[in-house]
């Protein structure tokens, strides 16, 4: 029922005549954040069936259709405290065979979110800041230490991740262009914390060109005092 009711917010907010930031705050976040709290719901069934409902509801064109980027606030307000509850302990005794793929749902689902709107967040003055804060919880999944698949699955989302935004042009080495040089070093540093030579393994240095030599040989090199005179 409450996904349902994505379906009806656009009409709802045009007929509130509420604010666009208001609007969105007013509507698209009371149904988000209730879909996420029932992601670490007990019983498996309605945890699949609230994942199911809240991707499709996070990736609606819908959702950002008015010009402005209150909507980046699914990712702090829905996808960063669904998984920073689902890496609690006592969630996680609740299942804990099952937790375990619940969190690599989750995973998955903040780095296909994020990729869904790489070409907004770029023109965004916090994507940095965005981008730094999902590698810190990628590096909390990874390390969460309880024997699930996280430290598979975690360096292939990143990896799916980094990719698209080298192919974009989002992330490239400082010596191919400078633009975007912060973005590169922090992830660099990031990176290297919880997945050393991560980054390097995808993106390896091209290859020094090699040194010119010189022949030095006295017997290759013709001089002029070699060259017999004219008679």
């Amino acid at each position: 029922m409450i996904s349902q009711l994505t379906a009806r917010v656009p009409t709802l907010i045009s007929q509130s005549h509420l604010e666009k930031k208001e609007a969105w705050t007013t509507y698209w976040s009371p149904i988000l954040e209730s879909l996420s709290t029932q992601c670490i719901n007990p019983c498996r069934e309605i945890r699949a069936q609230a994942f199911s409902s809240l991707q499709p509801s996070l990736l609606s064109p819908a959702l950002t259709s008015d010009d402005h980027h209150e909507w980046t606030a699914i990712f702090g307000d829905v996808l960063f405290p669904l998984i920073n509850r689902l890496l609690k302990p006592e969630v996680y005794q609740s299942d804990p065979r099952g937790m375990s793929d619940t969190r690599v749902l989750a995973a998955t689902m903040l780095c296909k979110v994020f990729l869904h709107y790489l070409v907004m967040l770029s023109e965004w003055d916090g994507m940095l800041d965005l981008w730094l804060k999902i590698l810190d919880i990628m590096d909390r999944l990874m390390n969460s230490g309880q024997g699930d698949h996280l430290e598979e699955a975690v360096p292939e989302s990143l990896k799916n991740i980094l990719l698209v935004m080298a192919s974009g042009k989002y992330l490239v080495p400082p010596e191919e262009d400078k633009t975007n040089e912060k973005l590169w070093k922090e992830t660099w540093n990031r990176l290297e914390r919880f997945l050393p030579g991560f980054l390097e393994e995808l993106f390896p240095p091209p290859p020094k060109a090699p040194a010119e030599t010189k022949e030095k040989s006295e017997d290759s090199v013709v001089t002029t005092a070699e060259v017999p005179a004219a008679s």
